[in-house]
């Protein structure tokens, strides 16, 4: 019995630790990316517009329903339709001037392209999103084997603190000094496992999942330093031909065209019936008909149509300039960042981790010897600490500067 119970236990032990390993999901950037582009809501919306658009387009070049009738006349008094002495059966059709069409469908094109290029603009924004959540989590893992290094360390040397006090050779406020060091990396550890957690929920909402999905991740990739070689000319060049300039370029030629069809509402618009008569039971019938409408009241209606259209236009252009400017102003700025955060990573690699590394070894192997104090050993320490921590947030911000270098240029660079 007791062999039965100890084995029901180790399976349920076993069957748990496997789920809890299932439920660990490897993660990487682009994956990431590719979930939120499938599971975001805003994703979703910006489909169903483009959606729209291509609905709209046919809705709006398709001709007015025809219409069929159906007429008795010459009916004497008190009798039924029967005794009808002229029956008409006919079908009409109305429509505009037939350039209309042609420009109406051009224009509903270019609306189409615009919803087009604006879900473009969507995804990138979006994909930025996430990799700056992403960034965010790789950034509190490293702090976070940062924090527990600190704690191993402080553990230690407070442990050391102790044992020289207990046999004479340390004083008591190195101890306590020790003591407070270990509280404060025990303290630190706790707040860098929490801004993880805070971290991991902001890069589940960004890839588009809710309350109800819980998920454990392992992140695939690293926070590192990738050297790119372009240059801001390049990158101004790539930045004319992103989805969003595009939409503005297309949002013009769309307002022109609809300037275009208000100057030809002018133009008058037709219908065309035929007609299948019956005269006095003899069938062998038939009339057709022509008619057209007169503008007759153009300086009124087409005139305010005409001067809002034209208006349309000066501003959709205004607009397009406005985008460039701010597009250049972007780039600019986010290069300038850019060149800033490489510098800082490359003096970091090259200067300041390398001698603070020295600086602890040099102060550690002295602390061991006796040659220093524990308060100089602290301030090697804590020196190398905020070293290592000032690295990893040069890293996130230099990585980030090239999430908004993508954002300006509308393209991913990586």
């Amino acid at each position: 019995m007791n062999r039965y119970v100890y084995f029901v236990i180790l399976f349920l032990a076993l069957g748990k630790l496997y789920s809890q390993k299932d439920n660990i999901i490897e993660l990487s950037l682009n994956d990431a990316i590719e979930i939120s582009l499938k599971n975001n809501p805003e994703i979703k919306t910006a489909m169903e517009e483009s959606a729209l658009a291509n609905g709209k387009f046919w809705s709006e070049i398709s001709l007015p329903q025809p219409e069929i009738s159906l007429g008795y006349e010459y009916i004497p008094v008190n009798s039924g339709l029967d005794n009808f002495t002229e029956k008409t059966l006919g079908i009409s059709q109305s429509f505009e001037f037939p350039v209309n069409y042609f420009l109406r469908g051009a224009k509903l094109l270019k609306e189409k392209e615009i919803s087009e290029n604006e879900l473009l603009t969507d995804e990138l924004n979006i994909s930025s999103n996430v990799k700056r959540a992403y960034l965010h989590v790789l950034t509190k893992q490293e702090l976070l084997l940062i924090a527990q290094d600190n704690l191993a360390i402080a553990e230690d040397f407070y442990k050391k603190a102790n044992i020289r006090y207990n046999v004479g050779e340390g004083t008591n406020i190195e101890r306590l000094t020790a003591k407070v060091q270990y509280i404060e990396a025990l303290n630190n550890l706790e707040i860098q496992r929490n801004q993880l957690t805070i971290a991991l929920a902001e890069l589940s909402y960004a890839m588009g999942y809710g309350k109800d999905e819980k998920r454990e991740y392992q992140l695939t990739d690293t926070l590192g330093y990738v050297r790119y070689d372009f240059t801001f000319e390049n990158l101004v060049t790539e930045a004319y031909l992103q989805p969003i300039l595009k939409a503005e370029e297309l949002r013009v030629a769309s307002v022109s065209a609809e300037r275009t069809l208000t100057w030809l509402s002018l133009f008058p618009n037709f219908n065309l019936a035929y007609f299948r008569q019956t005269l006095d039971g003899n069938s062998d019938y038939y009339g057709v008909s022509f008619g057209m409408t007169i503008p007759l009241w153009f300086m009124f209606d087409h005139r305010g149509k005409i001067q809002q259209a034209s208006a349309n236009v000066s501003i959709a252009e205004s607009n397009l300039k406005l985008t460039e400017n701010i597009i250049y102003l972007k780039i600019k700025n986010a290069f300038t960042e850019f060149l800033n955060e490489e510098k800082q990573v490359q003096l970091y690699e090259k200067e300041i981790l390398p001698q603070t590394e020295e600086i602890y070894r040099i102060a550690s192997t002295s602390y061991e010897a006796g040659e220093i104090t524990y308060i100089e050993f602290l301030q090697a320490k804590q020196t190398i600490i905020n070293s290592r921590s000032n690295y990893i947030h040069t890293l996130l911000s230099y990585n980030l500067s090239i999430v908004t270098l993508e954002e300006a240029i509308g393209k991913r660079l990586m």
